[in-house]
């Protein structure tokens, strides 16, 4: 599913700027990643402390971090140094040449490297017979090839014997030896010198030009990727290639199917008087699939001459006809793009938004908490955000000491921060009761009023960011609920446990007042009632049709009744807390 949900974002994308290299496409598709991905609470909790401690947007930062990494990726890649060597060899190192020719010319090409000195070459060079005979189909030829200061090129000439016999296709070979490389000012200084790989050998092939020819394609199973648009199928004519002739082809249906991932064909190929070869062009849908495997075949029809009369079949004779050589059908297997299926996984792979608050190493999160990051994206550090950045330095310094999450797949980053918080929970505890009882008030006031606020502050900061940017109220409205739930039940809950088997293994009993918590539960879900009440009621208005925002009016009204429920609560457990009711 979410595979097939990334494929739509990339059709869609690719038809709203089809000029769009893959580069900048997976940029755009990074971009819609982090603002459309779901993200957690977490997430926003994160965002909202950084934008209230100075720092910028995390996802920003993030994206700028990328780009610059994958540009020194693309910058990196540097030609290697030429190595201080000769290199010498047939480039190319086939040739494919009518009996008819008279003399084909080899190319042998020098590569001086990274030298610097003046260098003069020379090879051997020696023909070899293989199916092709000397004398009878080429002259034989030897000789010494010198390349020059300024030379970097030579050519061989082999003669090509013509005969009025039909015989197969033929080759024979061309081999460089005893290289030898030195200084031009100085003989006697030898310099390092190779052949060049895989270019030592020239092969030569004489096609018979007494025959009309066979035709076959070069393979029996071609694969072409769904993106490459148009697919190149070559057929070569060998064992001749006198006269025109007519060659019918068409495609047929496999898996894949004319007109929804190719575009079918039947018609001739016109082959003329001495050519080898010709190339049909396949149309391939581009439908963008993540995995695709499917094919089609094209089949070559009998052959014929374009003149077809009597006399034309008197001079060729029965042994001179075109015919059909091996390979006469082959098969097509459209595949995947392999470039596309990598940018999908990297995208599956970049939707992890944990990537983004995760951090590599000490030194990055120290250089993090003691940078002053520009949060307004104007270009320029402001006054605000260089005042945010010194009240906070102290906290980013401590929490830059906290392993990063890379390390052992951030499970030493778990332990670490549930020690550190805990730490710090005992410390805001006793200062929040201190500061009650300085003040006057109990800790049960203290509890529901300055705890309470300073816990959950942070996490109406991150309701804010993620009302802005999520496309749904989830994530909003369960961040206040979600985190109290989780330091009533985990922070208190945990402590209690924890408290409870230590009395218990002692023979002791824990026990804790309950005080006035009946009227406080009471009175919560009482609260919560009308908050959901208020909740769905906004959903299945239709001038709303939705948990946040609306017309301004309805955002008053609703922020009024919200802010009611809390004052009521909070007056009625002071009240409550001091015996007046």
């Amino acid at each position: 599913m979410q595979q097939r949900h990334y494929l739509d974002v990339i059709k869609k994308l690719r038809a709203e700027n089809p000029n769009l290299s893959v580069q900048e496409l997976e940029r755009l598709a990074s971009n819609w990643i982090f603002t459309e991905v779901p993200k957690s609470r977490a997430f926003y909790r994160i965002q909202a402390i950084r934008k209230m401690t100075g720092n910028g947007d995390i996802s920003i930062k993030r994206l700028k971090e990328r780009a610059e990494d994958e540009h020194q990726n693309v910058a990196m890649p540097l030609m290697p140094d030429k190595p201080k060597q000769v290199t010498v060899g047939f480039d190319p190192a086939e040739y494919c040449v009518l009996e008819n020719v008279g003399t084909v010319e080899l190319r042998c090409v020098l590569d001086r490297g990274s030298l610097a000195v003046s260098t003069e070459v020379t090879v051997t060079y020696t023909t070899i017979a293989d199916t092709a005979a000397e004398y009878e189909d080429f002259i034989p030829t030897q000789g010494v090839l010198t390349f020059g200061p300024s030379e970097s090129e030579k050519f061989i000439e082999i003669g090509i014997v013509d005969n009025d016999e039909y015989e197969d296709d033929e080759q024979f070979f061309v081999k460089l030896t005893n290289l030898d490389a030195y200084c031009a000012d100085n003989p006697g200084q030898k310099l390092p010198a190779q052949f060049k790989e895989g270019g030592s050998v020239a092969t030569v092939m004489i096609i018979d030009d007494d025959h009309s020819g066979a035709f076959s394609f070069t393979s029996q199973v071609f694969r072409v990727p769904e993106s490459q648009g148009q697919f190149a199928l070559e057929i070569r004519r060998h064992r001749g290639a006198r006269g025109t002739v007519i060659l019918p082809y068409k495609t047929i249906e496999g898996s894949a199917k004319e007109g929804k991932d190719y575009t079918g064909q039947e018609a001739e190929l016109l082959f003329y008087n001495n050519q080898t070869k010709a190339t049909i062009y396949i149309e391939i849908t581009n439908d963008d699939e993540y995995e695709k495997s499917e094919d089609f075949y094209v089949e070559l029809g009998p052959p014929r001459l374009k003149d077809s009369s009597p006399r034309s079949e008197v001079a060729n004779g029965p042994d001179g006809r075109p015919i059909l050589g091996e390979h006469h059908r082959c098969k097509v297997v459209i595949t995947e793009d392999r470039e596309f299926k990598n940018f999908i996984d990297k995208m599956i792979a970049n939707a992890n938004v944990g990537i983004l608050v995760g951090t590599h190493s000490w030194r990055q999160q120290f250089i993090e908490a003691l940078t002053v990051e520009d949060i307004d994206g104007d270009g320029s550090i402001s006054n605000k955000e260089k005042a945010l950045h010194g009240v906070s330095v102290f906290w980013k310094l401590l929490f830059a000491l906290i392993p990063p999450t890379d390390y052992i797949n951030g499970w030493l980053t778990f332990f670490v921060s549930i020690f550190v918080i805990g730490i710090l929970t005992a410390f805001i505890g006793d200062i929040a009761s201190l500061f009650g009882c300085t003040i006057g008030l109990r800790d049960s006031v203290t509890a529901i009023t300055l705890v309470a606020m300073g816990t959950s502050l942070p996490d109406t900061f991150a309701s804010k960011t993620a009302a802005i940017q999520d496309k749904t109220a989830d994530s909003s409205i369960g961040n206040v609920t979600g985190s109290n739930a989780v330091n009533v039940f985990l922070g208190i809950g945990l402590a209690w446990a924890i408290a409870a088997v230590y009395h218990s293994l002692n023979g002791g009993h824990f026990i804790v007042e309950a005080g006035s918590l009946a009227s406080s539960v009471t009175m919560f879900i009482l609260g919560s009632v009308v908050t959901i009440g208020l909740l769905q009621w906004r959903r299945y208005n239709p001038n709303i049709a939705g948990e946040l925002g609306g017309p301004r009016g309805n955002k008053l009204f609703s922020f009024l009744i919200f802010l009611s429920v809390w004052l009521v609560y909070i007056v009625y457990s002071t009240l409550v807390a001091y015996c007046l009711i």
